[in-house]
């Protein structure tokens, strides 16, 4: 079959730059299948409509796959619309953690046909077969359908234990594209070689962190170190990649599997920049990592730290001692790593005094750079309850779910005053001589004022001075 796989326009270009993963697995299982597949993503277009358009036209898909999470969902609606207006008759398969926790929601809308739940590559592949040789799909595990008025959900499918046997289809993509986009909304990564790519080592978390939704079952499968390197070789000689983002939910949670991977990198003399743009946790290292991590070639990590008060830190269950963390930065900044912090504002009775103390505290660890956002209650959360049952609402308006409205607000401070306070954060972070002072201190010179335009002063104009601009963590 011809199947398309859609990344939504947005408002936004924040995070164009970074390839759709999700896509592309997908994508690559269907083709080594002997699907005809098309990747085409609308967040990198500058027409999107006439480019989508124009696919449409020349592909001619039977089906297509669209990719959301639940801030992009109201794209992918759209988008959809669009689809059917130009091929009534194709057929329009939705995907992604937005699908997994709300079926429902995604099924109600009058252009989606097929819903797929978790982890989409073997399931896709058998859907796709399916419908292809006509079949019956309700033995599919992991997908849910509209039947004759009715809604139907199958059983899920199990985690996916070997990942190794998943290999990437890069050709489905234009790389260039990639390499040579330019956006003002450009927020992270910063990037020493515009030749970078994503990488995934591993799927999954074992952490319960209360605001996190979960499609793995708080389970972590691991890719092998040779797979990894394999794939770092493969993509230097084909396409001339000089740095790779590794793009696990937390990296270093494994700390000996973690030293094996960074081992095989520096073993292969690989002369690469390395960077960690999704957050480790600050409690998972040593010295010995961080020496692994230095001579592997990286450059630049996030750490996932979310609040400055204790207290916030145990209700969400992150598990995480307040106290460590200024030691952990000092190390990585001394290592001539730079570090940026994710902060996060507005939890559950959460107070004035603890979100000041947030702030302050971002302000005082000697990070490069940092990001606050407003706490929002994804589908398939515990914190999601917690909201509901504080605020006695089920939130089902997920158009309204971005990091900077306050639309979902059970904090102790009123939702003006709650933008109010992030504006503030990033203000008070930023334009102080200090900060200059640890980017100085943390990386090369060469690429000191791309750090300093990039993030601080669009994050300045997107959270500060224009909060309705303000880029979304994706």
């Amino acid at each position: 079959m011809r199947v398309l796989l859609l990344r939504p326009a947005a408002e936004k270009k924040s995070m164009a730059r970074v390839l759709p993963l999700g896509l592309l697995a997908i994508g690559s299982v269907l083709k080594r299948a002997g699907h005809q597949v098309k990747i085409l993503d609308l967040r990198i277009s500058n027409s999107p409509d006439e480019e989508l358009g124009s696919v449409m036209k020349s592909f001619n898909p039977q089906v297509v796959g669209i990719g959301v999470m639940t801030i992009e969902c109201k794209y992918g609606f759209i988008d959809a619309a669009k689809v059917k207006e130009l091929n009534p008759e194709v057929t329009i398969i939705f995907g992604g953690p937005h699908c997994s926790h709300e079926p429902r929601f995604i099924l109600n809308d009058p252009n989606v046909d097929l819903m797929v739940s978790g982890e989409g590559d073997l399931t896709i592949a058998e859907l796709i077969d399916a419908l292809e040789q006509g079949r019956d799909i309700d033995n599919i595990a992991g997908i849910a359908y509209k039947k004759n008025g009715s809604y139907v959900r199958t059983v899920d499918r199990p985690v996916i234990r070997d990942l190794d046997k998943f290999d990437q289809e890069y050709d489905l993509i234009n790389l260039e594209r990639y390499f040579n986009f330019q956006s003002s909304m450009d927020f992270f990564p910063v990037f020493r070689n515009k030749r970078f790519l994503p990488l995934v080592t591993s799927r999954g978390c074992p952490f319960k962190c209360t605001y996190c939704h979960d499609i793995f079952d708080k389970s972590i499968q691991y890719r092998s170190p040779k797979a990894v390197v394999d794939e770092i070789e493969y993509l230097i000689n084909k396409y001339g990649v000089r740095e790779f983002h590794i793009v696990d939910d937390v990296f270093n949670v494994n700390m000996k599997r973690a030293k094996i991977v960074l081992d095989a990198i520096i073993q292969k003399n690989l002369n690469i920049h390395l960077s960690f743009p999704n957050g480790l946790r600050a409690d998972f290292f040593d010295d010995e990592l961080i020496d692994k991590m230095q001579r592997a070639g990286v450059y630049r990590m996030a750490l996932g730290i979310e609040s400055g008060s204790q207290r916030i830190q145990d209700m969400i269950q992150k598990d995480l001692d307040i106290n460590i963390i200024s030691g952990v930065v000092e190390k990585l900044t001394r290592a001539r790593m730079s570090v940026h912090g994710f902060f996060m504002l507005g939890f559950p009775s959460e107070t004035r005094k603890e979100m000041e103390a947030t702030i302050d505290f971002a302000c005082d660890l000697g990070l490069t750079t940092a990001n606050f956002s407003l706490v929002i209650p994804n589908p398939g959360t515990d914190l999601r309850q917690t909201f509901i049952e504080s605020r006695e609402s089920n939130f089902e308006d997920f158009s309204e779910y971005t990091f900077d409205a306050a639309s979902c607000n059970a904090s102790e401070v009123e939702g003006d005053d709650l933008i109010k306070l992030k504006q503030e954060a990033n203000r008070k972070f930023y334009l102080s001589l200090q900060r200059f002072k640890h980017v100085l201190r943390a990386v090369e010179p060469k690429w000191i004022m791309r750090s300093m335009i990039n993030t601080p002063l669009a994050l300045l104009w997107r959270n500060a001075i224009s909060p309705t601009n303000a880029p979304t963590q994706n």
